[in-house]
């Protein structure tokens, strides 16, 4: 039986006369679709990319990806709106300094391996670029951090020297009776860092480069990754990458090493990615594992690694409020609180922005988030407000270049301020537009990178 795939685009209906009917027909055999579910506990838990029924409709969420929707006969893919330069999406995203932030990476997307793949060219090589950027990432913060090392067994036939304890019959074997009387078989243990834990890494490190020399996308970005690649390369100069199936398997990274705990994990994913072979790491690919990546959250990352370039120290991240509340920013200078929102819609007006200006509203009269910003509700500021100014940064779908081949700061249909980079010259509220419905609310399109604006 042929493979039936139905295409979306993230958060849209199913579209197509043709597409529409075969899923109904599906519903009619008795398949069922999820509900819609907006907040999952973890990505893991996210069922067939978030796709729900929208009145007899399958709609998307702002899940992209591949997933079964009946194995082996039906599949979901969901691609977003534009055409999204993704090495330059995730090498900004993962820019940060901070190590946790790295690590957290990991929860913003998912890969299946416990199923077959599904055979599409939709969203080729988009889960392969995003797993080697992100261990790149977690491997500069290790190496910072310098290597663990520890005691590994080796058997040798030393020159002229015991180490450890002499192996009897090997050395009868090997040198007695060969006459080589300088020689001498021992075991022993050695303290270094060429440990099962390394070499799983060198391994992956290896398929990561053998990838990136291969892949036609990466060549525009080799520049801006060669300096980091050389770097834990050196790093790694004595670990062999010498490492079975099993011995990955068995290996984790142990309570003591924790900072290795989440590049070993992504090693993994790596290794299995490719099938343990370094052969398989190209370009070609039969199909893609069934995967999903959190858009909405990854555009937190990628606004996040913009805003810390611009501003560094001032900005704090995932902010804790009351009752298990967080925001997504704060500026501690500026004082001012900032809410990601993954809608494209503000591009075209406030419609609907209620709902979100009652949430981030909450926020600014939240006194654990007032502590963070060091901000005291009973003293007007010098601009005499009582609360922070509140942000509201959201993406668009396509801006257009302009004569010159560039991309404006500015969208001219929408008359809306559009950052590609935040001024640090400027306070961030002078870059935005005000939201004039609601007393201190401003918003700013941050547009996600596009392979037409990588070369600019």
């Amino acid at each position: 039986m042929e493979l039936q795939l139905f295409n979306f685009e993230e958060h849209q209906r199913l579209e197509g006369a043709v597409q529409i009917e075969a899923f109904k027909s599906l519903l009619d055999a008795g398949h069922v679709l999820c509900p819609a579910v907006s907040n999952y506990k973890s990505i893991k838990d996210v069922e067939h990319l978030g796709v729900f029924n929208d009145g007899g409709i399958p709609k998307a969420h702002y899940y992209i990806g591949a997933s079964w929707f009946i194995k082996d006969k039906c599949a979901f893919v969901v691609k977003p709106k534009v055409d999204v330069d993704y090495i330059k999406l995730f090498m900004t995203a993962l820019e940060l300094n901070s190590e946790n932030e790295a690590a957290y990476f990991s929860n913003y997307y998912y890969i299946d391996f416990e199923k077959p793949a599904i055979k599409t060219n939709a969203l080729n090589n988009v889960i392969t670029p995003l797993l080697i950027l992100h261990y790149l990432s977690l491997l500069k913060h290790l190496v910072s951090r310098g290597l663990k090392k520890g005691y590994v067994v080796r058997e040798e036939n030393l020159q002229s020297k015991i180490r450890g304890r002499i192996l009897l019959q090997r050395h009868l074997t090997k040198n007695v009776f060969a006459k080589r009387e300088d020689r001498v078989f021992c075991r022993f243990q050695e303290f270094t860092e060429d440990i099962p834990e390394n070499r799983i890494l060198k391994k992956a490190l290896s398929f990561s480069v053998r990838f990136i020399n291969q892949y036609e996308s990466f060549k525009s970005h080799l520049q801006e990754l060669t300096p980091q690649l050389a770097m834990i390369g050196s790093a790694f100069e004595n670990v062999s990458e010498d490492v079975t199936i099993a011995q990955v398997a068995k290996v984790n990274a142990g309570k003591i090493f924790r900072h290795y705990e989440a590049a070993i994990k992504v090693a993994k994913l790596i290794l299995r990615h490719f099938d343990y072979s370094i052969d398989n790491a190209s370009e070609t690919a039969q199909g893609v594992r069934p995967f999903c990546i959190d858009m909405p959250r990854l555009y937190e990352m990628y606004v996040l690694s913009l805003l810390r370039k611009a501003y560094p120290g001032q900005i704090s991240f995932q902010v804790k409020g009351t009752h298990k509340t967080q925001v997504d920013y704060i500026n501690v200078n500026e004082q001012i609180i900032l809410d990601a929102k993954y809608k494209p819609r503000y591009q075209k007006g406030d419609i609907g922005i209620t709902e979100d200006v009652r949430e981030i509203s909450g926020y600014a009269r939240d006194k654990k988030i007032h502590k963070a910003l060091k901000w005291n509700a009973n003293i007007t500021d010098k601009n005499g407000k009582l609360l922070p100014d509140c942000v509201i940064v959201y993406p668009v779908v396509q801006v257009e270049e302009n004569d010159n081949g560039e991309l404006p700061d500015v969208v001219p249909e929408n008359n809306c301020s559009c950052k590609y980079e935040f001024d640090e010259n400027k306070s961030i509220v002078s870059q935005c537009d005000e939201i004039k419905a609601f007393e201190g609310f401003y918003k700013i399109a941050v547009p996600l990178p596009t392979t037409d604006s990588a070369a600019n």
